[in-house]
């Protein structure tokens, strides 16, 4: 059995070729982050085989090292400029494969059987904050079905720090989705097992570097004839507590209103469609609604902990009825800070922590670096559209399309970071990543593959993706880009824009992020000696 190691910052295929590895793999890491290494090998097991995975690094070094074995999803068609398309030649000049095709997207926990296929492996390495800087050896001994190979690494640690979650510079949102939670593990709340996969989710979201959860929202409570008369916020207090308890700064309420067309003025409750915000029922359950919440958030003292969303993507037509909205809640929860995406620059004095779409913020930019001026805190979405070569995290763009987006937020001055995907999926999970949002009301309608996703449903809780390392990653970039230009801006700005200056304009290549990125490390070490 031979093997190849391979930097975390490129994609692999099962037709993945490899030659035997010379020489050990040298990771770069600082201390309180991560490095990591693909290593495959020409091992195919016709069935499930045994694995068994053992290591040793040097005593004196404070690292902790993790396994995982490689898996592939299926990217059934090619990101194209709107959703996806089949056209090849219409994209080639961005995607990394004609569509359809395997990837190593998945990495799950390396048990005692591994699936049958090509045999590969993740290894992460993650440095305490209180390692000592140095170069360290790393041993990773790979038994597969009785037949070993030894996998040599170097770790070099880097004196420059990334400060642990409470510490950090950016703040960051993944939506976890409840019902698919739900359903893709077969738990319902209440309940322990409905628990114990909560808070391996939650677990998850915190690795990943997420300070911030949206929690459920309330449900209508409808007396005999329909109308509204409560609201029943239980299970969103339940993941309130939990999640406060595993360590996130920030809860966050769901949305409560959206237009039916992007174009109108109008804004509708989302659990009673025809209601329209700025109408006289609309009010009143807005304000039943409100301060109820509003009494759940009081009697558990999470005031300084809490902000509400209130519409997904608002627009410049319905930014009015937004105010309206914004209105209604401010008068309901004294004090409390709205966080939404948004897709307009009119909503002054509505919202308090202006969520923009990538391609959103370019198109405005000088309107939003206006707000920015005026002490308004912006932070950066991607999601499904634009589409093309414009970064997102999706599986037939280049890995650096979902890490450089951490590096962007940096050059735009975005103090947060948000993505809807993080565990929505197609029933056949790795087989059909392109996730259909309605396939009812508008079949064919299909997301780009992974872009509705980056862990996988697991035995007892989500499993990594790629991208979901890749995100961590990226957001642990972007503290020490933040602690390189502290004292050297210009040297962070340069470093920066070596690899990036828009979301189109961006450098592909993970041998040229690697080199950048260990310059990035040596410059926050040496800015750190020079105190």
């Amino acid at each position: 059995m031979i093997f190849q190691c391979f930097s975390e910052n490129e994609w692999l295929y099962p037709d993945t070729s490899v030659t035997e590895q010379k020489g050990a793999y040298q990771l770069h890491t600082a201390k309180g982050a991560g490095a990591a290494v693909q290593v495959l090998t020409d091992r195919v097991l016709a069935a499930p085989g045994k694995a068994e995975v053992r290591f040793c690094c040097d005593a004196s070094a404070k690292l902790q090292v993790t396994v995982y074995r490689l898996d592939a999803a299926t990217v059934s068609e090619n990101s194209a400029a709107i959703l996806t398309t089949l056209d090849y030649d219409s994209v080639k000049d961005y995607v990394t494969r004609k569509a359809p095709f395997d990837v190593y997207d998945i990495t799950r926990p390396l048990t005692q059987e591994l699936p049958a296929g090509r045999v590969g492996v993740y290894i992460r390495v993650m440095a305490a904050e209180d390692c000592p800087a140095g170069l360290f050896d790393v041993k990773v001994k790979l038994t597969v079905e009785g037949e070993t190979v030894k996998i040599p690494m170097t770790v070099r640690v880097y004196d420059c720090t990334v400060p642990k979650m409470g510490k950090q510079k950016l703040h960051m949102i993944n939506w976890l989705k409840y019902h698919e939670m739900s359903w893709q593990h077969q738990v319902q709340y209440p309940g322990a097992e409905y628990d114990r996969v909560l808070d391996a989710y939650l677990a998850n979201q915190i690795e990943m570097r997420n300070d911030m959860l949206m929690v459920p929202g309330g449900q209508p409570l409808r007396d005999a004839s329909g109308k509204v008369v409560d609201f029943d916020f239980s299970l969103a207090e339940h993941v309130s507590r939990r999640a406060l308890a595993a360590g996130f700064s920030y809860i966050l309420g769901d949305f409560v209103a959206r237009f039916h067309v992007w174009d109108q003025p109008t804004h509708f409750l989302l659990w009673d469609g025809e209601v329209e915000v700025a109408s006289l029922e609309g009010y009143r359950q807005l304000k039943l609604y409100f301060e109820k919440l509003w009494s759940v958030v009081v009697r558990n003292g999470w005031q300084s902990q809490y902000m509400q969303c209130l519409v997904d993507e608002p627009q410049f037509p319905n930014s009015e009825h937004y105010r309206i909205l914004s209105g209604i809640c401010r008068q309901c929860m004294p004090g409390v800070k709205i966080n939404d995406p948004v897709e307009s620059t009119d909503l002054e004095g509505a919202v308090d922590i202006w969520v923009v779409k990538q391609a959103v913020y370019e198109k405005y930019i000088e309107k939003y670096r206006q707000l920015q001026a005026l002490d308004q805190e912006i932070w950066l979405y991607t999601c499904g559209f634009p589409g093309g070569k414009t970064m997102n995290r999706v599986m037939d763009l280049s890995t650096a399309a979902g890490r450089l987006p951490f590096w962007m937020c940096w050059l735009y001055g975005a103090k947060g970071f948000l993505h809807w995907g993080y565990n929505v999926h197609n029933p056949e999970v790795e087989k059909d990543t392109c996730y259909r949002p309605e396939e009812e009301e508008n079949p064919g309608i299909k997301y780009p593959a992974g872009n509705a996703h980056i862990v996988y449903p697991g035995k007892s809780g989500p499993d990594w993706g790629i991208r979901a390392h890749l995100q961590r990653a990226g957001a642990e970039d972007y503290e020490l880009i933040c602690q390189l230009a502290q004292k050297d801006e210009q040297a962070a700005r340069k470093l920066v824009t070596t690899l990036c200056t828009s979301f189109d304009d961006y450098d592909p290549d993970p041998a040229h992020f690697d080199a950048v990125h260990q310059q990035l490390l040596q410059a926050c070490e040496q800015v750190n000696k020079t105190v």
